[in-house]
């Protein structure tokens, strides 16, 4: 709550304010895989918090009524409603809003949306109705390795108490700022990129670039009753089959009115950009047999001269520089880094690159889990069915063992294979969600641990 009142001092300020920053998403809360689950079908009511965490899954339905959702996996809600409440999607992670119930959706006032991961939405969705100064709708974008999709709908903004700011990667079919809307209703970071087929604009202004260059890629139709932009940093890149609508100029439209955005035609997108001209194009990580990680990223071309940051993180939000390193200009474009001292468990990685101009893009987030040079490790936390345990060399196991927490005896099937170092353990037998525990027994020693089931 405290975050959502700082955000709304910003709103508070008197007509004319100059944005001198896009708001700010407020800090992430933790993720441990410990925290209480959402459930199938449920509603999240006012002072109610969940989590979702695990691998891929589908819900049928999930009702938000002024409570707060915490994604840390991979979920997609078939049948999503949101009448009010706070989701955070971690870098990472991906929500997806199903098509499922076919009305568009609809934010009727404190909703709030912080996207560090991946965030899709399958239905056209409104910003409107209710929201008022302290009770806005904010949808924001986190951070350059943020992804926000509607690829196929409209994202409307039809009231003037509703934001959206993109940091990183957004794609719509189109934006439209509806006449409720306000200036500065749609805030660009820098060097993001916004995508979309149609923009259509009805009120002055809408959209602002703060500080350096943002770049909107519209590759259809606009539509203008009021100049789009007083910002120099906003880049339009127009494709080649672009055209602005003239034939509402009766009621009042203005062709091609983007005010002092520099306007970039026959663009195929926003890399043909030279401020965007650079951007990554591939990054990975994985593990290494004596558990160092290794991480490979591709540039779309042959890097200018510049500095490669390696930026490391435990939980997905905190980063700090591991490793640099000077890049002269060359042919070469692709890179390969080894972190030979990882974390424990968790660890996401950034890279960012800036250019002899000052000029800074990131990479996407990557995740890597790193097993214990001594032990074992089991993932997913928590698990349905199966789960898969790792474990050091030398430490493979020669009997496993589930029971519940009285000790009853849980009948699973597993293969231990020397030639591997994991083993897949499936549950015989239907058993209820809760708390288990895993036994491993190896000529050196016995381990137990304790383990989730969803």
């Amino acid at each position: 709550m405290k975050a959502h009142l700082l955000i709304l001092l910003f709103f508070l300020l008197p007509p004319g304010f100059a944005f001198s920053q896009c708001l700010i998403a407020p800090s992430l809360p933790a993720c441990n895989g410990s925290e209480p689950l959402v459930a199938d079908n449920e509603t999240l009511a006012a002072g109610t918090t969940k989590w979702y965490y695990g691998g891929t899954t589908v819900y049928n339905s999930l009702t938000m009524k002024g409570g707060t959702l915490v994604v840390c996996g991979d979920i997609t809600v078939d049948k999503f409603y949101m009448d009010s409440g706070t989701i955070y999607v971690h870098p990472g992670a991906r929500f997806v809003v199903g098509s499922g119930i076919g009305a568009g959706l609809i934010f009727r006032g404190a909703c709030y949306v912080y996207n560090y991961g991946t965030f899709e939405i399958q239905r056209n969705l409104s910003l409107e109705n209710n929201a008022t100064a302290v009770s806005p709708n904010i949808l924001i974008n986190a951070t350059a390795a943020s992804v926000f999709k509607m690829s196929n709908q409209y994202l409307v903004i039809n009231n003037a108490h509703s934001w959206y700011v993109n940091n990183g990667v957004s794609e719509f079919w189109g934006i439209i700022t509806d006449a409720q809307s306000v200036a500065g209703s749609v805030c660009l970071g820098k060097g993001s990129t916004t995508k979309m087929a149609v923009l259509i604009n009805k009120v002055a202004n809408t959209y602002v670039v703060p500080t350096g260059n943002a770049c909107l890629y519209v590759h259809q139709f606009s539509q203008f009753y009021g100049r789009l932009t007083n910002s120099t940093g906003l880049l339009a890149c127009l494709s080649n089959g672009h055209t602005s609508d003239s034939g509402c100029i009766p009621w009042g439209c203005q062709p091609n009115n983007w005010g002092s955005a520099q306007v970039f035609t026959s663009c195929n997108s926003c890399s043909a950009l030279l401020a965007l001209s650079v951007h990554f194009t591939s990054f990975i990580s994985s593990v290494t047999a004596d558990y160092s990680n290794q991480l490979n990223w591709e540039m779309n071309t042959a890097v200018p001269t510049g500095t490669f940051r390696i930026l490391r993180s435990a939980d997905g939000s905190r980063f700090s520089v591991i490793d640099s390193f000077e890049k002269k200009e060359s042919a070469i474009s692709k890179f390969t880094r080894i972190d030979k001292n990882p974390l424990p468990g968790n660890n996401h990685y950034m890279i960012k690159y800036t250019n002899s101009n000052g000029y800074s893009i990131n990479s996407r987030i990557v995740h890597t889990y790193t097993e214990p040079k001594n032990g074992f490790s089991i993932f997913p936390v928590p698990f349905d069915k199966k789960f898969i345990v790792r474990y050091a060399p030398g430490m493979r196991p020669e009997k496993i063992i589930i029971t519940d927490i009285s000790g009853r005896n849980i009948n699973i099937q597993y293969n231990i294979k020397e030639s591997s170092q994991q083993v897949e353990i499936v549950l015989a037998d239907k058993v209820e969600a809760g708390i288990y525990i895993i036994h491993m027994v190896n000529n050196q020693k016995y381990t137990a641990q304790t383990i989730i089931k969803n």
